[in-house]
């Protein structure tokens, strides 16, 4: 069950990415413009989800340990900015390529903080869709990449927030209601964007175009799932099992390119995909 909402969680995930480099491209938006409006819709989008599951009620904002709550929320916030940071100063491959440092860095953490034990076949084949990774993207041809020390920054910073949050809610949090922990990840997250205002007095970014609100509304809808899906496989899975379908995102990136993009994959990136799904493939075999 664990690999499975895993697999949904970054799945949603790279939906939304691909959604933010259509709006980053198409429309000139500030990262805290943008961080108010897609936190917006992830909102009304919970509260929806809430509906719906008939989870939604005053007791959807009691929480059992508010610190640690409060920690994941600094870290979502963290990995938010670092995640549209990275996305508007990198392109696709790099960004994916700092971001897949995730895996290894939870793996890590998981042993170090004694949540669970060494898995040296899981670590092995964590590794290896890492390499995968490296290969699909073509790491060593970075003669037009891009870089931009902010957007490495930003893409670094995915991974050890995004590695820390999935440890908080495996170690602290494991009984609490992912929607609860997700509500107050973006009520946390528009404060910080409406401080970033008053303190700046930069004027929030205000828009009548369908299309740039839809595709808002779309970030919102895949974030809000996939939050919820994420922290709902580190609640029910083990972390070395999980981590490594953070490279299923990989995959999704090639079809979006190849679809919506009409960029044909390259030698080296299908066979980067392949050794992904192999390693993928075995590490749910072995979990199982």
């Amino acid at each position: 069950m664990g690999i499975l909402l895993s697999f949904l969680a970054y799945s949603s995930f790279a939906f939304m990415d691909t959604v933010n480099k259509f709006l980053f491209s198409s429309i000139d938006i500030s990262f805290f413009s943008y961080m108010f409006w897609l936190d917006s819709a992830i909102l009304t989008a919970l509260i929806i989800i809430g509906l719906f599951t008939s989870r939604l009620s005053l007791s959807i904002f009691k929480t059992k340990k508010a610190f640690w709550v409060f920690v994941r929320s600094l870290l979502s916030v963290g990995n938010t900015l670092c995640s549209l940071i990275a996305i508007s100063h990198l392109p696709f491959h790099i960004f994916y390529s700092l971001a897949f440092m995730q895996p290894i860095i939870a793996t890590l953490l998981s042993i170090f903080l004694f949540i669970e034990r060494p898995n040296l076949r899981k670590i092995v084949l964590i590794i290896l869709g890492f390499i995968g990774v490296l290969i699909s993207i073509q790491i060593w041809d970075l003669s037009h990449s891009g870089f931009a020390l902010i957007g490495i920054l930003g893409g670094l910073g995915i991974a050890i927030t995004g590695a820390l949050s999935g440890i908080v809610v495996k170690k602290y949090l494991p009984t609490e209601n992912t929607i609860t922990i997700a509500i107050y990840n973006i009520l946390l997250s528009m404060l910080v964007a409406l401080g970033y205002f008053a303190f700046t007095g930069e004027k929030l970014f205000l828009t009548d175009n369908i299309n740039t609100i839809t595709l808002i509304a779309l970030g919102g809808i895949f974030c809000a799932l996939g939050m919820i899906f994420f922290m709902m496989s580190y609640q029910k899975g083990a972390v070395q099992s999980i981590v490594s379908m953070q490279y299923i995102q990989i995959i999704w990136g090639v079809l979006f390119g190849f679809i919506l993009f009409a960029t044909v994959p390259s030698l080296p990136a299908i066979i980067g995909v392949a050794i992904i799904m192999i390693a993928n493939y075995i590490n749910i075999k072995i979990s199982k």
